[in-house]
């Protein structure tokens, strides 16, 4: 899954860069657009992901569907279960570790992530920080999978760092 993050890109813009990315659909990739339920719902993309600022789990479900994917960022364990009852199918909780894309952000850990992930009825994502050395720690806490920025899209080989983190996520659920 790719959530498209540039919330600050042009129109056009964005919608070249969902344009460029939609055939990768036809291989498997669920495509989804962080908060922008126009270009959801214009380009018929698999949903989006919202947050505390953006509009509320429910009135998205109503405005995409039943089949949309609703993700949510989280920032405790009380809100990921209200989202959930709200309508959404996942939430990333984070910053667990240091992260440069969320600077001055203070760290969680995988403590808090066990207590934020208990009873919560839809998978959660770690973000923050988050390593292929890292994913067995998280997973082991609650987390169903990660969420990641720099260790994929900063990578070298974007394909490699993507099939690495693929193999710990697989590792770290056997």
């Amino acid at each position: 899954m790719v959530v498209i993050r540039e919330r600050d890109l042009p129109d056009a813009r964005l919608g070249s860069l969902v344009e460029e990315l939609l055939p990768l659909r036809g291989e498997g990739l669920r495509l989804l657009v962080s908060r922008r339920l126009d270009v959801a719902r214009a380009y018929g993309l698999d949903g989006v992901h919202l947050a505390a600022d953006a509009t509320p789990v429910r009135e998205a479900r109503d405005w995409l569907g039943p089949e949309a994917w609703l993700g949510y960022s989280a920032h405790s364990g009380e809100e990921a279960r209200e989202v959930a009852t709200a309508g959404a199918d996942y939430v990333t909780l984070s910053p667990i570790y240091p992260t440069s894309s969320k600077a001055g952000a203070e760290p969680r850990g995988t403590d808090w992530l066990a207590q934020a992930t208990r009873d919560l009825p839809i998978p959660a994502l770690a973000l923050g920080g988050i390593t292929a050395r890292r994913v067995g720690e998280v997973v082991r806490a609650g987390a169903w999978g990660v969420a990641v920025v720099s260790s994929v899209g900063a990578a070298l080989d974007v394909e490699e760092a993507a099939r690495e983190m693929q193999r710990a996520i697989e590792e770290a659920r056997t």
